[in-house]
């Protein structure tokens, strides 16, 4: 009794601080739930896809949807961004919902020059193995009508004519299984950018 009289502030002074730091220690260690900042109707697309397979919003409602422009001759960003999506998918593999209840639909803006035959050059060159059997690499009638599109998405496109590259937006887009998109992310060119950040936003989209 004497001894807690005497030293009682400091038991709980050192009480408190274990109480802040075991609180601190779980804030750091819990990672926040991801905020689906959107809430608009996609635009609706038909498109085709490398096997020759008919592929609209329309009918790919009923999964969540994760949409990325590319071209096959880009020379910076689009194959780390595929790469870091192989990465997504190899996750989402492990928790049996890819192809079942997620999507992935890449859609290239340069569809003159990306043939089936192109693009398949390009999926080969990403390391790692894409599974194709639940993400689909798409082609429009045009580079006009896929660069309306990409505005329809809310997304920026411009080409160099002289050398046909494309300044393009690096964004990762998520469609809900209701066909609303609720999140944009920026790709590789996101230094900070991971895998599991992406995963946290497609098993929030899967839970709904």
């Amino acid at each position: 009794m004497d001894f807690t009289r005497k030293h009682g502030f400091k038991i709980a002074v050192l009480a408190l601080c274990a109480a802040m730091g075991l609180y601190l220690y779980l804030s750091s260690t819990k990672e926040a739930a991801p905020k689906l900042d959107q809430d608009k109707a996609a635009p609706s697309f038909k498109l085709t896809s490398i096997d020759g397979e008919e592929v609209s919003l329309e009918n790919t409602n009923g999964k969540v949807r994760v949409v990325y422009f590319y071209f096959a001759n880009c020379p910076d960003v689009c194959p780390p961004t595929t790469y870091l999506l192989s990465q997504v998918q190899d996750e989402l593999k492990n928790q049996k919902v890819f192809g079942s209840d997620v999507e992935f639909l890449s859609v290239t803006f340069d569809p003159e020059r990306d043939t089936p035959e192109a693009i398949r050059k390009f999926i080969d060159k990403i390391p790692g193995d894409i599974d194709q059997s639940g993400w689909k690499f798409l082609r429009g009638d045009s580079e006009e009508a896929t660069k309306k599109l990409m505005t329809d998405f809310g997304l920026g496109l411009l080409k160099d004519e002289k050398s046909g590259l494309y300044t393009h937006s690096d964004t990762i887009t998520f469609i809900d299984r209701e066909g609303k998109i609720r999140k944009y992310m920026t790709g590789s060119i996101d230094e900070t950018m991971n895998a599991d950040r992406i995963v946290a936003v497609v098993d929030a989209l899967v839970d709904e």
